[in-house]
């Protein structure tokens, strides 16, 4: 039996490998998964204003809470909207987003993304339209500023530590050149299709902990290419069969091999029990080397928003 991975972020933090990842679930659904999975054994939780579901992740904690559990065994992340990506806005944000939780402090706060979106009044229009129906884009983002009101957010007491989200390596080289509180990691899209492996590469040099979203190719993500579903390529399906594991248990195992923490969502109870049952069994090294080779630099999540045509590419563009 392998153990939990875990890593030191400072503060008093420690992050756990296998995360419960809540994109594309309403309250209801996420307040249940929560819960599930926080009986199960995870003790890592991961959201973000733009999924429009903290209240459930908020009421699933309150409810393992009041079976007993204790909030200062839980590590949550949650991420500041695009449409925040300035100065003023980030507690504001953060704020509505404790309030949302039900928490006083968030473990773990990522900028979701290095492009500004323009804050139209409304917190949760994240993705408006220009009066040309282009991509609404804030052109003056600055993402040094921003950074400086994240670490306010540390002192505070707010946030435990924080982090970025899609940032290249100039941007997060950008942060490290003047930052007092370095961003101790850097969620990214990663799975067998998508190595993603020169951002990977380059965090963990600057001591930089990497978390895959997407880490089973997001087969449900509803846009991008057809016929890509990782989970039934034929190398994982055999693999599936010679460790009698499934699909997914062989993909996330290749990606905590890789040194490389996975946030899979699920709100099936027994899928949700799958995804964190990966640590009695280990990929050996010509097996691993198999998923390493299917990699095709394919990304499936480039930041565009389907229906939304871009006018002028916003110059943090992070890919």
């Amino acid at each position: 039996m392998c153990s939990m991975p875990t890593y030191n972020l400072g503060n008093g933090v420690t992050m756990q490998g296998i995360g419960l990842g809540t994109w594309q679930c309403s309250d209801e659904e996420v307040r249940a998964a929560v819960l599930e999975a926080l009986r199960v054994g995870y003790r890592h939780i991961d959201t973000a204003w733009m999924y429009m579901c903290e209240k459930g992740v908020g009421q699933g904690i309150m409810d393992w809470v009041e079976e007993g559990g204790d909030r200062k065994d839980l590590f949550v992340v949650t991420k500041l909207p695009t449409n925040a990506n300035r100065a003023k806005d980030v507690e504001r944000l953060l704020d509505k987003q404790l309030t949302n939780l039900g928490l006083d402090y968030i473990d773990l706060y990522l900028i979701h993304g290095p492009i500004g979106m323009v804050n139209t009044g409304d917190d949760l229009e994240m993705f408006s339209k220009d009066e040309e129906g282009f991509f609404n884009y804030d052109y003056e983002t600055d993402l040094i500023s921003l950074w400086s009101e994240m670490e306010k957010m540390v002192e505070n007491g707010k946030a435990k530590t924080i982090g970025v989200s899609n940032f290249n390596e100039a941007q997060i080289e950008r942060i490290l050149n003047v930052c007092k509180i370095k961003p101790v990691n850097n969620q990214v899209e990663i799975h067998a299709y998508f190595s993603n492996k020169g951002i990977v590469e380059y965090c963990k040099s600057k001591g930089i902990t990497v978390c895959a979203y997407a880490p089973l190719g997001s087969p449900k993500r509803g846009f991008g290419p057809k016929n890509t579903n990782i989970l039934e390529d034929p190398v994982i399906i055999e693999l599936s069969k010679t460790y009698n594991k499934s699909p997914g248990q062989i993909l996330l195992r290749h990606l905590l091999q890789r040194g490389i923490i996975v946030i899979p969502k699920s709100g099936n109870p027994a899928r949700i029990m799958e995804n964190f049952c990966i640590l009695d069994f280990e990929l050996q090294q010509e097996d691993f080397k198999k998923i390493e080779e299917m990699d095709k630099n394919h990304r499936f999540f480039d930041l565009s928003i389907p229906g939304i045509p871009v006018k002028k590419q916003h110059p943090e563009y992070p890919f």
